[in-house]
């Protein structure tokens, strides 16, 4: 279509609308302190994924949170930030849902996704992100992108706020994850109740982390639904940050990977992987 000008009518016609979009999407809502990247998301605790942690217990008041990077390679850089930007940040037109999980379900949730999303390392030398293998047990690579391939999509890597707790890639899928308490220094208890706020595709069944991972009905997902936002969670982001004015992206520093030298060094491997 490169050698067909566009028509002047159909342009004209539309020219008002596309000006509005321009004039919202550059709408600036607040300010960032420093740059943030989905990248760091991939390979475990990131300051791009905590925002999103904050603001939903902001907005819910539960006592934990559920989510992941819904971008694979975005960053938001330090200064200015627009009503696009907020596209980078959260993807889709999820709705936040406030759920009731016992302890027992968060934990089989984390440890579907964190038996999804990293490999067993057998040494500091082994992988830590769990990427799929030929039959010769070498990684494979996209035909599309020449990039290698992950097991699991990115957007299924799910970690929690509101809770203290360690990964060990050394254990086997089911057996590693250790909760050892709420992150304001109360217990925390497999056999209680508590609320958990995660986004609708999650709380519908996406990816199985409730289903498959906590082992909840699928018939039985929407009685656990205690309240829902009434509009899409970014519009909720943008809102707080617009409150905020001045945003401070930090590390919560609720959980990690360990064994940490084995982490560090398949991180570092990894990354070079799939950013070189």
């Amino acid at each position: 279509m490169k050698n067909y000008a566009p028509d002047l009518d159909f342009m004209n016609r539309y020219n008002k609308n596309l000006e509005e979009v321009k004039k919202y999407v550059t709408r600036p809502v607040g300010e960032f302190t420093e740059t943030i990247s989905s990248r760091d998301a991939l390979f475990g605790p990131s300051k791009f994924v905590d925002l999103i942690h904050a603001i939903q217990l902001d907005l819910t008041g539960a006592d934990v949170s559920f989510s992941a990077p819904l971008s694979y390679n975005a960053k938001i850089e330090k200064g200015t930030v627009y009503v696009k930007d907020m596209f980078d940040l959260y993807r889709y037109e999820n709705l936040l849902y406030t759920m009731s999980l016992s302890g027992q379900e968060i934990k089989d949730y984390l440890e579907y996704s964190y038996g999804n999303w990293f490999n067993q390392m057998k040494d500091m030398g082994d992988d830590l992100l769990r990427f799929k293998h030929d039959d010769n047990g070498n990684i494979k690579y996209s035909e599309r992108s020449n990039s290698p391939e992950i097991d699991e999509r990115y957007y299924n890597f799910e970690s929690a706020a509101g809770i203290d707790y360690v990964v060990d890639v050394t254990k086997p899928v089911s057996s590693r994850v250790t909760i050892k308490k709420f992150s304001n220094g109360s217990p925390f208890d497999l056999g209680a109740n508590y609320n958990a706020a995660v986004n609708s595709y999650r709380g519908n069944g996406g990816g199985g982390h409730l289903t498959r991972g906590a082992k909840i009905p699928q018939d039985e997902l929407s009685k656990r639904v205690i309240n829902s936002t009434e509009k899409d969670l970014r519009y909720y982001l943008m809102k707080w940050i617009e409150k905020e004015k001045v945003v401070t992206p930090r590390l919560l520093g609720n959980w990690g990977v360990i064994p940490l030298d084995w982490w560090a060094a398949g991180k570092e491997k990894d990354y070079k992987l799939l950013f070189k």
